[in-house]
């Protein structure tokens, strides 16, 4: 928690009046900084001179300002120390770490030892990203100010009205998520786990996302991670984060490319399964985890992961859309076309096996089938039949399941 060190350490100086601070580079860039650095000579000495800084973004109105490698020299208590900080930066994270030098006497070891829990105590507090939305992005080119790829989401939130779900899918949704975390205190009274696993699974484009995001929105008070495809190898970070973070929600997308089998065609790398099952096996039952996996491809799960219970404790499948709430979708995806009632049902009841995403794409491109006719803001069916030609007619199998629709999706005159 770098940022919530620096700002311990501001703290902690800004009582001692008199100290000296100043920055310390290194000749060998990658080497480990030590007190006894300091005294080398040569290729492996160390310069003293102005600090160097980086600003770390933490969703507020500034970042905070982090010292790369510095040096404080101070008096307190009567006894004078220097404090020693040096960040380790690598592609997956970045460390901070803190030596304290004194005198070697028994008033010295214990003001320095004081001083090295306070440091610590403000560090753990994580009060620079404790409550917030986080991304764990490594491969974005300003990693290095956003603290190794540590980026604070600030996606507006999706609201409940948004989420198009038949009435029971979207209940057993919320009983497991926010009814869950309502009443995890009072479970954890009862001497119940308040760690909980819940897998979404569903073709593609049915909603998985937007469920996530808005789960992110009305989770109060809890701290999100979210991992996405392709930044497993950090899991380990990840998850050490949600226990000194927690209450926390942890997101998984596409878990499949981490828990899928481990020989099959989707074959995930062995150490970061394994961290995965690991940790969510080895967490206290106190722990306040909330975890959300999503996937495109259940059947290409590890079983243990998919099925035990303590690993994922509920499975729910967001599946295509009835007719009843393809009508919704047809109304919210209108826009302020003109759809009379009768063809916003007609394009509802023969949707079939459409989902929500196809069904946006189809409202799209039939208005501009409209435009391109001249037809003014009134759509009509040809529109319609136009819109469902490009979109299957040329990508056959292939184009339904990209614009996320099973191939068999089709519109009766």
């Amino acid at each position: 928690m770098r940022p919530d060190l620096q700002r311990a350490i501001q703290t902690l100086v800004a009582d001692l009046p008199k100290h000296r601070f100043a920055g310390l580079r290194p000749r060998e860039r990658e080497r480990e900084l030590r007190f006894a650095d300091l005294v080398e000579e040569g290729s492996k000495s160390v310069a003293i001179g102005p600090a160097a800084f980086q600003d770390i973004d933490i969703g507020e109105a500034y970042p905070v300002r982090c010292a790369t490698r510095a040096l404080w020299l101070a008096e307190r208590e009567g006894v004078p120390f220097a404090l020693l900080l040096d960040v380790d930066e690598g592609y997956h994270h970045v460390r901070a770490r803190i030596e304290i030098a004194a005198r070697p006497d028994a008033e010295s070891r214990r003001v320095t030892a004081r001083i090295g829990e306070e440091l610590r105590a403000g560090a753990a507090e994580a009060r620079c990203w404790r409550g917030k939305t986080l991304v764990l992005d490594p491969a974005r080119e300003d990693f290095e100010i956003s603290a190794a790829g540590l980026r604070v989401e600030r996606a507006e939130r999706v609201r409940r009205e948004e989420i198009v779900l038949a009435p029971k899918t979207f209940s057993l949704v919320e009983r497991n998520t926010l009814g869950f975390v309502r009443e995890a205190e009072r479970l954890a009274r009862l001497g119940l786990s308040q760690k909980k696993g819940v897998l979404l699974y569903g073709p593609p484009g049915t909603g998985k996302t937007l469920i996530v995001r808005w789960l992110v929105g009305a989770l109060e008070g809890y701290t999100k991670l979210i991992v996405s495809a392709g930044h497993y190898g950090l899991l380990a970070e990840c998850l050490e984060m949600a226990r000194a973070l927690q209450p926390a929600l942890v997101v998984l997308e596409d878990v499949d490319l981490v828990g899928g089998h481990r020989d099959g065609p989707w074959a995930a790398s062995g150490g970061a399964l394994n961290t995965l099952l690991n940790e969510m096996d080895g967490l206290t039952p106190e722990a306040r985890v909330l975890f959300v996996l999503t996937t495109n491809r259940p059947e290409v799960l590890e079983p243990a992961l998919a099925a035990r219970p303590g690993r994922v404790d509920q499975a729910i499948e967001i599946g295509l859309p009835g007719e009843t709430e393809r009508l919704l979708l047809v109304r919210r995806y209108a826009g302020s076309l003109g759809v009379v009632d009768d063809l916003a049902a007609r394009i509802a009841r023969q949707a079939g096996r459409a989902s929500p995403a196809f069904i946006k794409e189809l409202m799209r491109r039939a208005a501009q089938a409209m435009l391109e006719r001249g037809g003014g803001n009134a759509l009509q069916w040809q529109d319609v039949e136009g819109a469902l030609a490009d979109m299957l007619g040329a990508g056959g199998k292939l184009g339904a399941r990209m614009l996320g629709a099973d191939h068999r999706v089709g519109f009766a005159a």
